[in-house]
């Protein structure tokens, strides 16, 4: 038996998306909200100490991902309908559900970094067309490792941050993948579809200002991928 998920709600660039749940039950979504909660308490943190005050905004989808056997733990992709499609951070249900702080703070860490490389990409005018800051961007190239569209976390996070920047594989994972176990009851498991490949991006000032200042040093920056995410 399915039911609609119809609650939304956002709490500083952070909200619920709508959803199907297998079960008739409040509790999950009791849960999910609690999770929503937990994630822009992490996300206010990551920016205190961060080089920029603004984060990526971050959408929880009520769904547990998979690919290859293992968990998608978020994915950074184009939110919305195509129309009005903006680029921000996905993050299933396992991993707004996850207590493991430290887990989910790398998680969104690794997450945020690839969607600053893309506003530096657009901010620059790296090869995306159109690039103007505000527009819509087109981000098709599958070709690319996950590791080529993240900017340097020393450049953009706090100096804890960036030490435990983590990529694929990492105990932060792990350890989102071993408190998963059991949410299949009460959450779809499916593999995401892939993300919009086009969409836009509003970029704040202060990660403008940030982006033209790192550009003034000899960094080099490769082509962006449609979605990229932390499996």
């Amino acid at each position: 038996m399915t039911m609609e998920n119809l609650v939304r709600t956002r709490r500083d660039g952070v909200w619920l998306a709508d959803g199907r749940l297998p079960v008739p039950s409040t509790t999950p979504i009791e849960k999910l909200l609690a999770g929503v909660e937990r994630i822009a308490s992490i996300r206010a943190e990551i920016a205190a100490g961060a080089k920029v005050a603004t984060m990526p905004p971050v959408e929880v989808v009520p769904y547990i991902w998979v690919h290859n056997g293992g968990l998608i733990c978020g994915r950074v992709t184009a939110l919305g309908r195509v129309e009005a499609a903006h680029f921000g951070v996905q993050i299933p249900a396992p991993t707004a559900l996850c207590t493991d702080y430290a887990a989910v703070r790398s998680l969104l860490v690794h997450e945020f970094a690839h969607w600053f490389y893309i506003a530096t990409r657009v901010v620059n005018g790296s090869g995306i067309a159109p690039a103007d800051e505000n527009g819509s961007l087109d981000l098709r190239d599958p070709g690319l490792k996950d590791r080529d569209t993240q900017i340097d976390p020393w450049d953009w996070f706090s100096p804890d941050d960036a030490r435990s920047f983590v990529q694929h594989g990492n105990a932060a994972t792990r350890a989102i993948s071993k408190q998963a176990s059991g949410l299949e009851r009460y959450f779809f498991v499916g593999t995401p579809r892939m993300g919009h490949t086009a969409g836009h991006i509003d970029i704040s000032e202060d990660v403008k200002a940030h982006i033209r200042k790192l550009a003034a040093r000899p960094l080099q920056f490769s082509a962006g991928s449609a979605s990229a995410g932390l499996v």
